[in-house]
């Protein structure tokens, strides 16, 4: 079909990792990274030819992106009062918008590892939780939010006319999120204290989903101030660790989807066809063009692979 994921022309430039290749403690983490993320990864084992990044890559990528729920006591951000306060070691932002951050700058990176992951990740997180009880009105409209990111070529089009509903918090969190990716240097104070302005207001209802309301200290201004400050923190961190460092990592590496149920312990691309709405890979498809790596749009234009096979740089 001609929706289906579109296969690279060339392989990977770093063979995963088997399992016999790795020792007792990497096969360890490789087992809890399959328990945590629901797969076997090539992610995990394109690592593990590191095996001290290996290790510590679950808790750490986890931290950012999925764990939620574990409090902490912090000294209280309202300095009047004194003492400590209930607050969260991570999850500050909510699921929903951290998937369209990660799917918003991976798109716009072209990076294959993490648009084919994260758009199976993001649709089957947005189905679950966006704030409708119908979950066929919830699955249209994961599909409208991830499909609108960007067109085509690769354009930012959460902001144009007929755009899905997107809050102001998943606003502000994109806008941030890809005026990061296209320039750093670019983003100015007003940028920064305008997002951070949106995050204070969307703090209480942050705390009330973590349970912290029930705790003392937790409703004052400096507290809201406070945990927009780590939602701040979270979203940039998250922006940066998938566009400068893992879509960077993937596209270098050419990092390949699992594909056999046999050598890589899943059928990954399988999942993916029978996942993603069509005219999500149809999108998807354009922005990997015709190597299939994101190096060449569909057009014929753009720079040549510069390696045909793996071969050309693994023995």
């Amino acid at each position: 079909m001609a929706d289906e994921l579109v296969l690279p022309t060339t392989g990977t430039r770093v063979p995963p990792l088997p399992r016999a290749g790795m020792n007792a403690e990497v096969e360890a983490a490789y087992e809890l990274s399959i328990a945590t993320w629901g797969i076997p990864s090539n992610l995990f084992r394109t690592m593990a030819h590191h095996p001290a990044l290996a290790i510590t890559e679950v808790p750490y990528a986890n931290s950012v992106i999925f764990d939620a729920g574990v409090l902490t006591e912090i000294p209280n951000p309202d300095t009047a009062q004194g003492g400590t306060v209930r607050y969260p070691t991570s999850g500050f932002l909510d699921r929903v918008t951290k998937e369209l951050v990660i799917n918003v700058v991976s798109l716009l990176n072209r990076s294959r590892y993490s648009m084919t992951h994260h758009t199976v990740i993001g649709y089957n997180t947005l189905s679950e939780l966006l704030p409708h009880p119908d979950p066929d009105t919830r699955a249209e409209q994961a599909e409208a939010m991830l499909l609108h990111l960007v067109d085509d070529h690769g354009n930012p089009a959460f902001d144009r006319p007929g755009a899905p509903p997107y809050t102001d918090l998943h606003l502000a969190c994109l806008r941030l999120a890809a005026a990061t990716r296209a320039d750093p240097h670019a983003i100015t104070d007003d940028q920064v204290r305008d997002t951070h302005r949106v995050l204070r207001d969307h703090a209480p209802a942050a705390i009330t989903a973590h349970g912290l309301d029930q705790y003392p200290g937790t409703g004052t201004p400096a507290y809201h101030n406070a945990y927009a400050t780590g939602m701040l923190v979270e979203l940039t961190w998250l922006t940066v660790h998938f566009s400068g460092l893992l879509n960077v990592w993937f596209t270098v590496l050419h990092t390949f989807d699992e594909a056999s149920a046999a050598d890589d312990e899943i059928d990954f691309i399988t999942v993916y066809n029978t996942t993603v709405p069509a005219a999500i890979r149809r999108r998807n498809n354009a922005l990997l063009g015709i190597t299939g790596w994101g190096d060449r749009p569909l057009n014929g234009t753009g720079p040549a692979p510069a390696v045909s096979s793996v071969e050309a740089l693994t023995p």
